[in-house]
């Protein structure tokens, strides 16, 4: 009788039945992989190939990137730092939403309108 082996993160006894079915290099290959495996078989193959692959990491993104990233966010020219972080997020961008604001703040493109958003000016 072998040893029980336990989930590193959880602890949970694992068992002999234990399988890898996919290793992920980060979180979101990982969100990714547990989508695909909490399919039907017959589905998996084809959701492969429709689902995004891993979003690219940018921690030195170009200032035209960022200006992308704030007219994305803009509704109406008003920035929310929620949806300026989802835009960064979904670009790969790894600055946050609050130096992203401020920078654009200090070079004249948007202006402070309260705690959580500004207006873009044109």
């Amino acid at each position: 009788m072998g040893k029980t082996r336990k989930c590193p993160h959880c602890g949970f006894p694992a068992g002999d039945k234990l399988q890898v079915v996919s290793v992920a290099e980060n979180a979101s290959d990982l969100q990714r992989e547990v989508a695909i495996s909490n399919m039907p078989e017959n589905l998996r193959d084809e959701m492969r190939q429709k689902l995004p692959k891993t979003i690219e990491v940018n921690d030195n993104p170009s200032a035209t990137l960022l200006f992308e990233c704030i007219r994305i966010a803009a509704i109406e020219d008003i920035v929310s730092l929620d949806r300026l972080a989802g835009a960064l997020r979904g670009k790969g961008v790894t600055i946050s939403a609050e130096d992203v604001a401020e920078e654009a703040v200090g070079q004249g493109l948007m202006i402070h309108r309260d705690d959580n958003s500004y207006l873009l000016l044109q």
